[in-house]
């Protein structure tokens, strides 16, 4: 039975459950830390905290630059989605932490939702297969992984299949990657709008396809480039096969979809930020990253065996032709030299999977498969789900409890952090690669070491800061005068950085972060603690003066 807005009871379960897990990780941190969170967000936090970085800076300037390097910044990248949460930030007020999850987070839900219950209904004519398929479309997560590890796989095996597998599943981007989940999910309505507006002369809606296209290609190239892929090739398998004229006014569509591709192409040959985030997010950038042929195969097997019989079913409907070319789409732009980690480009596929494998099994089932039934389609759907999901949330957990990311503050670390945004002297940041996460965000400075994909030489740099922190540690515990050596050689790389200021969280010391004044006293104009947390500035030298002078102050309030 419908109810308001058309939805029955399932429609409204599952926007419910979709609702859930995007709350699954940032929800038990807003409790367990009474609001004291970062920002940071599902598994992999550090790619929340660039992006408070891009929110902060977009909302101060419109355009943004890389801020975890202590170079000169190049202002030439536009966002749309930061730049609205930054002017959200800048003019309401709304908490850096919060925003971009406060805005794009129940935009996200609304629209995985509507996406994919409006997709499945159109391709699966029955109720119940088209439950499943939207189950599926929003939920799937193979849990190969998982069931491999009872049989002793070892790590690296294990690592490339939650890789997958999470890449495919929806709900690794509902847990800090809102905005992708837009993207991601508009294409299945573009695509819908896409076949409404070749039924009639509807401008508004090839209008409203066109400017989605290009949304959907800005934030998320990979799912960009597919839906012109499918839109083309409907057209070309429809014309050669049954000589349906394909409709030239949906170039518009094509058009506005190259525009950020060509953007992001200008980008990375003009910027030397985007060359380094371009090669440390190649294929074959991390020997950790083994995308091979039958792990992929493992992690999409179970509904890429039920669609079998579906695929070569398509007639001349178009999105029937559509939800085929789709799989098709992501290989190709998968395995296309161009752009930066193709792995990005699965993530949608559940959508066309779990479509194809509903109809492999009802619609278009052979003979001599077994009619589908309750019984054994419930826990086939449940254990393509649900174990998968609380394997990855576990390790989200995981990651919160042993501190691998900050993904909250601790005893005086946001205030270390402020004291730093409203100082008057300008320069940049030395931290190490945890703390460095959130100076861009919360200080609006540039630091010395950030993020892997946009620091250079970032594994050098993180050694050197890590084993300066330690040798404070080593002589702070020992109570006797530091090395000569040691001394000389910490006091010739600090000088060597050109930073300002030092900041130090609170990690793991006994005692809380380590006094460098035995290593460095000479170069130390004043030091601040906060609580477990320190802050040192740093006198001038002519380096840092020059770097002062390029990065100048912080990036707004």
């Amino acid at each position: 039975m419908r109810t308001r807005f058309g939805f029955d009871w399932f429609d409204w379960l599952m926007l419910s459950l979709v609702a859930l897990l995007s709350v699954a990780v940032i929800g038990p941190l807003l409790i367990r830390s009474g609001g004291a969170i970062t920002g940071g967000d599902g598994l992999f936090p550090v790619d929340q905290l660039q992006y408070l970085s891009w929110v902060r800076q977009a909302g101060a300037h419109g355009l943004i630059a890389d801020r975890f390097d202590l170079a000169p910044d190049t202002r030439d990248f536009l966002h749309p989605s930061y730049l609205l949460s930054g002017l959200g930030h800048r003019l309401f007020g709304i908490p850096i932490a919060l925003s971009v999850a406060a805005i794009w987070k129940p935009i996200a839900v609304i629209v995985a939702f509507l996406g994919a219950r409006q997709y499945t209904r159109r391709l699966t004519a029955a109720v119940w297969p088209a439950r499943t398929a939207l189950a599926l479309a929003l939920f799937l997560i193979v849990p190969a992984s998982t069931l491999l590890g009872w049989f002793g796989a070892g790590y690296r095996l294990r690592y490339n299949l939650d890789f997958i597998s999470s890449e495919i599943w929806p709900g690794q981007q509902l847990v800090g990657y809102e905005v992708a989940v837009v993207a991601i999910f508009l294409v299945p309505l573009v695509l819908l709008g896409v076949e409404k507006s070749r039924e009639g002369q509807r401008p508004w809606l090839l209008a409203s396809c066109a400017l989605g296209a290009m949304f959907i290609s800005w934030v998320q190239p990979w799912q960009g480039a597919e839906l012109l892929l499918i839109v083309a090739g409907v057209e070309v398998w429809r014309w050669a096969r049954h000589r349906v004229v394909p409709r030239w006014s949906l170039l518009w569509i094509a058009l506005l979809g190259l525009v950020p591709a060509i953007y992001y192409a200008l980008l990375q040959r003009s910027d030397s930020a985007w060359k380094l985030a371009g090669q440390a997010n190649a294929a074959g950038a991390n020997p950790d990253w083994d995308w091979s042929w039958w792990a992929v195969l493992i992690c999409i097997g179970p509904l890429l065996i039920a669609a079998l019989p579906a695929l070569r079913r398509a007639g001349n409907d178009w999105q029937q032709t559509a939800v085929r070319i789709w799989p098709l789409a992501v290989l190709v732009v998968y395995l296309q030299p161009f752009g930066t980690f193709p792995f990005h480009s699965v993530q949608g596929l559940s959508v066309p999977l779990a479509v194809l494998a509903v109809q492999g099994m009802t619609t278009w089932r052979p003979t001599w498969l077994p009619k589908p039934r309750w019984w054994w389609v419930l826990p086939a759907v449940l254990v393509l789900t649900i174990p998968g999901a609380i394997h990855r949330l576990g390790i989200a957990r995981d990651n919160i409890n042993t501190r691998i990311f900050p993904y909250e503050f601790r005893d005086g670390e946001r205030e270390a952090l402020r004291l730093i945004e409203t100082s008057p002297h300008p320069g940049g940041v030395l931290a190490n690669g945890y703390a460095g996460l959130l100076v861009p965000a919360y200080a609006g400075r540039d630091v010395f070491v950030g993020t892997h994909s946009w620091t250079p030489d970032f594994e050098q740099r993180s050694r050197r800061v890590n084993q300066l922190l330690f040798n404070a540690y080593l002589t702070n515990m020992s109570g006797k005068p530091a090395n000569p050596i040691v001394v000389r050689e910490s006091q010739r790389f600090v000088n060597s950085t050109g930073a300002r200021f030092i900041y130090e969280e609170c990690g793991g010391w006994r005692g809380g972060a380590p006094d460098l004044t035995s290593l460095i006293g000479p170069l130390i104009e004043r030091s601040w603690r906060f609580g477990c947390a320190r802050v040192y500035l740093l006198k001038p030298t002519n380096r840092s003066r020059q770097i002062s002078k390029q990065l100048g102050g912080t990036d707004g309030p």
